[in-house]
Formats: C-alpha cells, structure tokens, sequence
C-alpha cells in the first residue's frame, strides 16, 4: 500500500517583485514628502513588508533614494541616446524635432520623478551633487552638441547654448512636475496627452526659433 505524502505548497517568494513594490512606494514617498520627510517606516509599511526586511535590500535611506533614482531616471536619458547620431550636428533642427520632443515627455512620463528631481535640484545637498554628477552633466554633455549646431545655424532665438538648454529643462520640469499645481491654478489636466503634445509644442518653438 503507497502512503500519499501531504505536500504543504508555499507561495513562491519573488524578490525582483518586491524591490519593485519598494522603489514605487519610495518614489511616491519622496515626490509627496521630500527625502527628510520620508520616513523608511512608512515606506516599508506602504510596500507591504517589515522596515527590517527593507533593510535586507537597502542598507540606507539614501542607497534607497538613489535606487529609486536610478530605477526611473535613466529613460530619458536613454530616449536621447536613441534618437541623437554620432555625428550629431549634421541636420541639428531634424535631430532636435526628433529627440528633444521625446525627452521632453520622459518629464510628462512620471511626473513623481519630475517632482522629485525639481526638488532636488533646488536644494544644495549632498543629494543635489549626486543627481547632477551621474544624471544632470551627462544629459547636458550628451547634448551640448546639438544645442552648439543649433546655435550656429541660428537657432534658439539668439540664447547662447546654456541658457536654451537650461531654460528647456527648467520649464519641463515646473510644468510637469506640478500636475495638482496646474489643475488648482487653471483646472486643466497637466497629464492628458493632447495637453502634453501643446505644451512640448510651446517648449520647443524657443529652440528651432531664428535669432
């Protein structure tokens, strides 16, 4: 006679599922309440896991806030790389109708990102010179080129190249970083896409504008 052995079936434990659950609890931790008023408690509470098992995965709040950087900032990083040549400044207006657009609705993409970085950036802090070192310089490195080219044809309304480039990311990040501040202020939903389309639209008619 076989005796049936009684099989006591446990759910699968998925670390890359928990990370992911942590990093968007974190990103909405620290968009809403900023890196101080972030509590790794609430954080962890929020994932749904106990504030030591979060500190299994990050050591710190900072390592946790850097990951939640890393985690999502590096797309529209990667949308310019896809869309900027090596030898960029060859046709610089075809190049700037085809990836600053895109880099511009990474910002509209996660506004909680945006919201973060624009609170960063504002701030000198540790925090700021690490986003400016691994996010801010490479961006602007990456396309200083194409805002060179477009100067020299002419372009960006006579602003010399910092000045347009600085001016473009300030408004992406003031405008899509404040959905509520814009629907409070003029009612209007920030993150509609047709809203998005008009305001990358406005932002761009300074750069491929003649002196």
């Amino acid at each position: 006679m076989s005796v049936r052995k009684s099989v006591t079936t446990r759910a699968k434990y998925d670390g890359h599922e928990t990370r992911r659950v942590v990093l968007e609890a974190a990103l909405e931790a620290f968009s809403n309440l900023g890196f101080e008023g972030a509590s790794t408690r609430a954080i962890a509470a929020a994932a749904g896991i106990e504030q030591g098992h979060l500190a299994y995965y990050y050591a710190s709040k900072m390592a946790l806030w850097q990951q939640v950087i890393e985690n999502f900032a590096r797309e529209g990083e990667m949308r310019l790389r896809r869309h900027i040549p090596p030898e960029c400044g060859q046709d610089p207006i075809a190049d700037a109708r085809v990836a600053l657009p895109d880099f511009l609705r990474s910002f509209a993409d996660n506004p909680r990102l945006t919201r973060l970085m624009l609170q960063e950036f504002s701030v000198q802090s540790s925090r700021h010179d690490w986003i400016v070192e691994n996010f801010g310089r490479p961006v602007w490195l990456l396309l200083r080129p194409l805002f060179e080219a477009l100067h020299a044809d002419g372009k960006l309304s006579g602003a010399v190249p910092a000045i347009a480039y600085f001016s473009l990311i300030g408004s992406a990040l003031i405008t899509f970083g404040n959905p509520d501040l814009v629907k409070s202020f003029a009612g209007e939903n920030s993150e509609h896409a047709a809203w998005v389309d008009r305001a990358v639209d406005h932002m761009m008619r300074p750069i491929l504008s003649a002196a």
